[in-house]
């Protein structure tokens, strides 16, 4: 791990064609039907990506719209980056044509697998691309998504860049990585499919994003990490400055035989990443929904300037909903405890009337919700927060009933007041919202709506209480170790490394994980 200046800005400037290219070459466009080839380029235009694109085609002159080059040889100028989307027989040729003039190729062709024939055919392209003096990334890879760089391997162009950095093994996956994220509200630094990793893989990658000063949080989803023992070493080495979330495919038997399938490798143990994870800080989880909902609190979360308590405080119109997510949080080590006396007596004072709970869990039904325009619930929190100092305040709204009040738009006021709240907040605890929908779409109109402006004002959105206890344990996790690290090499906590910095110590005794 690049632990100088230095070093860091070697690590970045190798990564800059993967991320930010000058000049693209794309072989697997056709002037007949809409292949591979066709979609990355109209991807890349809907994304506004402004560099040179160059179609490779053997007898074509023209392709969507652009003059065609029949090699990489052929192009006006060297390529950082070279799609390639065509029989996985012909990709090793086609990139010794490319020797001197290509950075980086990213291969989509499968074919590379596990039998015979893909065992040779890997070899093949390990040797070509060695001998191009290119890096290659894949093969049976989606490719990047960057939205400084404005490219794209999915529809809807890029969003503004953001700072959570996803590395995946899985296509498919890296794929619902965007549209959820872009559901939630997530903006991404970028996000890479690996593939089979015959080159660049999940400690490249980690790397680099471990670098990048534009990432804060780091999100991966892992089937094999071929050295395991260098991927350890640099999560230990970064001492959890960044949150590094891991979705680990094939901890079961049942999972390493589909991974095995997948990928053409076997998965490690489930112990081994669990027992990594401690002593590294790494938060591990184990579904997609979780991977995305620990994501986007670590994206809007700042470090506490506290010690962290693991208190929790529940407020909103919930009833047997806060008992649920009362018990979900104790199974997850958060407390639930009782409000000080003198925090209830202010809120006493506020002249709540009957109908309402003003202890921990907070329930208050919408009807006393609609008062004041949002203003009662506003020194309601505001109450607690200058009372009490727990790690989190959860405030959830049952939207199906808040909308039901049509006279007035309860759920823009309640919104607003959550957002003052927050900024009041500051460091001392972190602050959730739960929007729980049955789905319908009216409700699910709102319910975005909310998303955008609440991540905006760095509140991460939830649609379950469950979901945010999930999150919150996560988050709480990553502040303890931080904490823990710091008692240990007695700095104050002020002192530690933020999300924005990584610490440059080492430790002994580092393990293999792979």
């Amino acid at each position: 791990m690049a632990t100088d200046r230095p070093a860091r800005n070697a690590v970045l400037e190798r990564f800059e064609p993967l991320f930010n290219p000058r000049a693209i070459a794309v072989a697997g466009v056709s002037a007949k039907t809409i292949s591979q080839g066709n979609t990355f380029i109209r991807n890349l235009r809907e994304a506004g990506y402004q560099g040179a694109i160059y179609p490779i085609h053997p007898s074509e002159s023209e392709l969507e719209g652009l003059p065609a080059f029949p090699s990489l040889a052929d192009t006006p100028t060297p390529v950082d980056y070279v799609f390639v989307a065509i029989g996985a027989e012909a990709v090793p040729a086609l990139l010794r044509s490319g020797a001197g003039r290509v950075r980086i190729a990213q291969v989509m062709s499968s074919g590379f697998g596990a039998n015979v024939g893909g065992r040779d055919l890997s070899r093949e392209l390990t040797a070509a691309v060695q001998s191009a003096g290119m890096r290659l990334l894949g093969p049976n890879c989606m490719g990047t998504c960057s939205p400084r760089g404005r490219m794209n391997f999915i529809a809807g162009g890029v969003d503004a860049p953001g700072s959570v950095g996803v590395m995946s093994q899985s296509g498919g996956l890296s794929i619902d990585v965007l549209r959820h994220g872009r559901y939630r509200g997530m903006r991404f630094s970028g996000v890479v499919s690996l593939g089979n990793c015959l080159d660049l893989g999940p400690n490249d990658l980690l790397e680099y994003f471990l670098a990048d000063p534009n990432t804060r949080v780091i999100g991966a989803y892992l089937e094999h990490v071929p050295d395991g023992r260098r991927f350890f070493e640099q999560l230990r080495a970064a001492q959890a400055a960044k949150p590094v979330v891991i979705l680990k495919g094939g901890r079961s038997a049942q999972g390493q035989r589909a991974a095995a399938s997948h990928t053409g490798s076997l998965a490690s143990d489930d112990q081994i990443w669990r027992a990594m994870a401690r002593q590294t800080g790494t938060v591990m989880v184990d579904t997609l929904e979780q991977f995305i909902d620990v994501l986007a609190a670590f994206e809007t979360s700042e470090p506490l300037q506290v010690r962290p308590s693991a208190r929790v405080v529940l407020f909103g119109n919930g009833g047997g909903a806060s008992v649920l997510a009362a018990d979900c949080m104790a199974q997850l080590g958060l407390e639930v405890s009782p409000l000080r006396p003198e925090t209830v007596a202010a809120l006493e004072q506020l002249g709540v009337p009957p109908g309402a709970s003003l202890d921990n869990p907070i329930d208050v039904p919408a009807n006393i919700l609609q008062r004041e325009r949002g203003g009662l619930a506003r020194r309601i929190l505001s109450t607690v927060g200058a009372h009490e100092t727990p790690e989190a305040i959860v405030v959830h709204l049952n939207l199906p009933v808040i909308l039901g009040y049509r006279h007035v738009d309860m759920l823009g006021d309640l919104m607003q007041a959550v957002i003052h709240v927050r900024s009041q907040m500051a460091s001392r605890s972190r602050l959730l919202l739960v929007l729980r929908s049955t789905g319908q779409p009216e409700f699910e109109e709102r319910r975005s709506e909310c998303v955008c402006l609440a991540m905006q004002a760095g509140i991460p959105v939830f649609g379950q209480l469950s979901e945010a206890a999930h999150a919150l344990a996560a988050l709480h996790g990553h502040a303890s170790f931080v904490q823990s690290r710091c008692q240990s090499t007695g700095t104050e906590i002020r002192s530690c490394p933020s999300y924005h910095t990584i610490g440059t110590a080492t430790y002994a005794g580092q393990r293999s994980i792979a």
